[in-house]
């Protein structure tokens, strides 16, 4: 299996069921929030999924549940191949984190289920003068583990939520096709135990906040 053939054919392959919108001639409709938007592209795909892993020679799997850092999933030459879908809002004006999954969630899956991640970024804007519609700039599929490292962030929610600093389409050029997945882990736990550091200092330091309000009787205790 060549990975970066087979990542060109996916996104091919889902750019094909949008490129009504991707064309610009048509314009996808806002929906009420980011979640629903993003739901709605999720529709038409899990729609297309069978036809879409048949036209590339790979078995489409069922739908994971709502617990995997993953939206779908084929199998090909008996490797199991995660897809996560990623809308990205372009408006300067936005919030959009880039969000991923957890880090144990995805060293779980790359490490123990041997796992290739995959992740498809849509990137959307607001039309100008159009209130209810959205362009659909891009869709571009990456291979997670060949990101430059300087794009990986880790931000302290629950386990550690790894954040992707940029969108896609300014990552094209930078790819590491040479990467394994152990000069991945090389890095990357690194930066997953810097961070790691930074949230154990900082707890420590909040709960030595916490005893000198105690030990204060909760009078004038001046707050940080």
């Amino acid at each position: 299996m060549d990975l970066k053939i087979l990542t060109t054919q996916i996104q091919d392959e889902i750019s094909v069921i949008f490129s009504d919108e991707l064309d610009s001639k048509m314009f996808m409709p806002q929906r009420e929030d980011s979640r629903a938007f993003g739901g709605m592209i999720e529709k038409r795909i899990a729609d297309n999924w069978d036809s879409i892993c048949a036209n590339i020679g790979c078995h489409a799997l069922t739908r994971p549940g709502k617990r995997t850092i993953y939206d779908f999933a084929l199998k090909i030459d008996g490797k199991l191949v995660g897809v996560d879908i990623k809308t990205k809002d372009l408006d300067k004006s936005s919030y959009s984190d880039g969000g991923i999954c957890a880090v144990s969630n995805l060293l779980r899956f790359l490490a123990n289920d041997n796992g290739i991640f995959l992740v498809a970024e849509f990137g959307h804007r607001k039309l100008i003068g159009q209130k209810d519609n959205r362009e659909l700039s891009y869709i571009i599929v990456l291979p997670f583990i060949l990101l430059p490292e300087h794009v990986y962030r880790i931000e302290n929610l629950g386990t550690g939520q790894i954040r992707i600093n940029t969108t896609f389409d300014k990552l094209l050029s930078d790819l590491d096709w040479n990467r394994n997945i152990i000069d991945f882990y090389n890095f990357f736990t690194n930066i997953a135990i810097e961070h790691y550091l930074h949230v154990g200092s900082t707890a420590s330091d909040r709960i030595n906040y916490l005893k000198e309000f105690i030990n204060s009787g909760y009078k004038n205790f001046k707050f940080k």
